[in-house]
C-alpha cells in the first residue's frame, strides 16, 4: 500500500512538473479592419462601389438588403509570446458599442476570413476566402456590447495573423472603425 501511495506521489509530483503555468491572457487590438461592399451602385463620378476601398474610413458598416450588402473584416495579429496555436483555449471576439443606434434585436456573425488583404487596398475584388461560421452571438436592442467566441478562428491563424468577417441579421449596424480613435472590435486570447 505504502509503495503505491509512493508511486502516486510521484506521478502527480512529475504532472505538475510538466504542466503549463497558469493561463495568460492576452488583448490584442485590431491591426487592420474595413467594410467591404457588395452590390451594383455606383457613386456621383461613376466608380463602382463595390471596387471603392473603405479600409480607411472611420466607420464599419454591417448591411443586408435587398441587393446589397456589406460585410465588415477585421484583421489581427497575434502576440509574438503565442507560438502554438493549439495551446490556445480560449479567444473572444469584444464586440463594442455601435456607432449609431440599433433599435432592433440583431445577431453578429463571425466567419474565418483569409489574411491575404490589406486595409487599404481592400475591397469586394479581392479574393478573400471565407468558409466557416466560428461564432455568433445575438444582441438584444438597446444592450450595446458584448462577447462572440471565436475561438476556432484564433487556433487556425497561420503565419502569425487570423482574420474574420462580420455579418448581420440586422438591416444595418454601424461601429467605429480603428482609424476614428473611438473603442472598436478587440480580441482576448487565453494561452
Amino acid at each position: 500500500m505504502k509503495v503505491i501511495t509512493t508511486f502516486l506521489a510521484t506521478v502527480a509530483i512529475a504532472s505538475l512538473a510538466l504542466a503549463r503555468q497558469d493561463n495568460t491572457v492576452f488583448h490584442v487590438d485590431t491591426a487592420r479592419d474595413a467594410t467591404i461592399a457588395y452590390n451594383g451602385f455606383r457613386d456621383s463620378n461613376g466608380n463602382a462601389d463595390a471596387y471603392t476601398p473603405k479600409g480607411n474610413d472611420d466607420t464599419l458598416v454591417s448591411f443586408k438588403g435587398n441587393r446589397d450588402y456589406r460585410r465588415i473584416l477585421l484583421g489581427y495579429d497575434l502576440p509574438r509570446e503565442i507560438e502554438d496555436t493549439s495551446h490556445i483555449t480560449k479567444c473572444t471576439l469584444n464586440v463594442p458599442k455601435p456607432a449609431q443606434p440599433v433599435d432592433q434585436d440583431y445577431t453578429l456573425t463571425a466567419y474565418t476570413a483569409s489574411s491575404n488583404w490589406e486595409e487599404s487596398t481592400v475591397d469586394a475584388g479581392t479574393k478573400i476566402i471565407s468558409d466557416k461560421i466560428v461564432g455568433s452571438e445575438s444582441f438584444p436592442a438597446g444592450k450595446y456590447s458584448g462577447t462572440i467566441d471565436i475561438t476556432g478562428a484564433c487556433q487556425a491563424a497561420a503565419e502569425g495573423k487570423f482574420s474574420l468577417f462580420v455579418d448581420t441579421s440586422q438591416p444595418l449596424v454601424v461601429f467605429n472603425s480603428q482609424n476614428s480613435g473611438k473603442a472598436t472590435f478587440s480580441v482576448d486570447i487565453v494561452y
